[in-house]
């Protein structure tokens, strides 16, 4: 019993190290230069950068609303 139950962690650790490796590491063939980015990165930078344009749609849409016609 004690045995199965060490397989199947270490099955379940390999698995959470995969899925780790595999979601925060780099993409197949990437080179590993001043302009590496990983794929959460890359997300992050076009989350932030969709972001402020909406931010700035807003306040542009609000300035119009706000000015007397």
């Amino acid at each position: 019993m004690r045995t199965v139950q060490f397989l199947f962690c270490v099955g379940v650790g390999a698995a959470v190290g995969w899925l780790v490796g595999h979601v925060f590491g780099p993409n197949p063939g990437t080179a590993y230069d001043n302009t590496y980015q990983s794929r959460l990165d890359k997300a992050l930078k076009e989350g932030i950068e969709a972001a402020n344009g909406k931010t700035r749609e807003l306040w542009r849409e609000f300035d119009n609303k706000r000015r007397p016609a």
